[in-house]
Order: structure tokens, then sequence, then C-alpha cells
């Protein structure tokens, strides 16, 4: 589970929101952070889909948060942008030449390290992430 642009770019576009009490466009989010429109409708789709924020229409209308920033987390947004599966590859072969038993001691080292960085990202919130971004 790695920090990749989807969830680099939903981050810099959320925390765009928190700056504002008003619903943002995307073209105001995209204008603000220098992220491409086109990838923000993508990313916005399923951060909408995952409940992290809603939308209205209209003039004034655009994106807001449907929770409170201290309520969500980073592990939030990189599950509503990518895909976490935890499938190693000795989950995915039957037999494989190269497993050594199943579950073998490898497979439990990665399952560890994916848990405690699951554990890490959900510790973040970002509310933590935006005054982070104000200290600058």
């Amino acid at each position: 589970m790695q920090i990749t642009s989807r969830t680099e770019y939903s981050v810099r576009a959320l925390c765009e929101l928190c700056l504002n009490d008003e619903p943002q466009s995307l073209r105001k989010i995209s204008e603000a952070q220098k992220l491409p429109i086109k990838y923000l409708e993508h990313l916005f789709r399923q951060l909408k889909q995952n409940k992290l924020v809603s939308s209205v229409s209209g003039a004034k209308g655009g994106y807001f948060l449907t929770k409170a920033i201290k309520d969500i987390s980073l592990y939030d947004v990189i599950t509503a942008v990518e895909d976490v599966s935890t499938s190693l590859e000795c989950d995915k072969r039957e037999n494989s030449e190269y497993c050594i038993g199943k579950p073998c001691g490898f497979h439990q080292v990665w399952q560890e390290i994916h848990d405690d960085l699951k554990d890490y990202y959900a510790n973040i919130s970002l509310e933590y992430i935006f005054m982070k971004t104000k200290e600058i």
C-alpha cells in the first residue's frame, strides 16, 4: 500500500475543500491545486461513491466534504481511490514452485506490514494533513 498520485491528488483536492465553507467546483480545485480536471472528475466520482464528498448542482454548486475533517482518515481516502488488495503472489497461484507452503513466513511478514501501514494511515486525519499544509 503506497501513496500514489491518485491518493496525493485526492488529498490535495480534499484539503482545498477544507478552505471553504461553500461547495467548490472542480474547476476551482483544479486551478488552485494545479491538478488536471479530467483526473479530478474521475477521482471525485470515486470519492463520492465512497461517501467522502457530496455535490450540489447549480451556479453556486460544487463539491463539499460529507464528514468533519477530523473524521476522514488517510486510509479512507486511499481505499476510496486505490485498489488495496492484500493478496500476495502465493495466494494467486496454487502449487506455485515459488511458494514455500501456505501460509509461508514471507506471506505472514507482508501481511503484518500491510496491517501496520493500514493502522498508520487510519490514524492520520485529513485535519492533520490540512494543518501541516498551513505550517509552511
